[in-house]
């Protein structure tokens, strides 16, 4: 093989490898929250949220809280009275699942962001609590 054709399979795949690389970061950078985790704070979290497809809340404030509910392993262990009693009636419920709207927190706001909780096998105290991205039509 000539020194021209190594020299250009060398760049192709150097050039892969960047392309591969920014495409991971995109990825990664579409899927997390747009802002930190910040202090639960039950004042803010019962602000209204707003509707699919359009933000009031460019930093996703409820989004940052509901990290640090799920950092902290917070409401593990609540019943669901505790549940409403800190956060408010859930937007959506069934027996085993509540889930909490938090408005478009993913990094380029294309995507709605819930809370989603689910109880034990009794329905009697929250097992897990994670945030999930959804698209608008998910939600209808």
């Amino acid at each position: 093989m000539s020194w021209n054709k190594l020299k250009l399979r060398h760049w192709l795949l150097v050039a892969l490898f960047l392309v591969l690389l920014a495409g991971g970061w995109l990825l990664w950078n579409f899927k997390r929250p747009a802002s930190p985790s910040l202090p639960f704070d039950p004042v803010a979290w019962r602000q209204p949220v707003a509707a699919a497809g359009a933000s009031s809340d460019p930093a996703c404030v409820r989004g940052a809280m509901a990290l640090d509910l799920i950092d902290k392993d917070i409401l593990r262990g609540k019943s669901g009275p505790q549940v409403a009693a800190l956060l408010g009636a859930p937007d959506e419920q069934d027996p085993a699942h509540w889930t909490y709207h938090l408005g478009q927190c993913p990094g380029w706001g294309w995507n709605d962001s819930d809370l989603r909780l689910t109880f034990d096998e009794g329905n009697t105290q929250v097992k897990s609590a994670t945030l999930e991205h959804v698209t608008v039509a998910e939600r209808r």
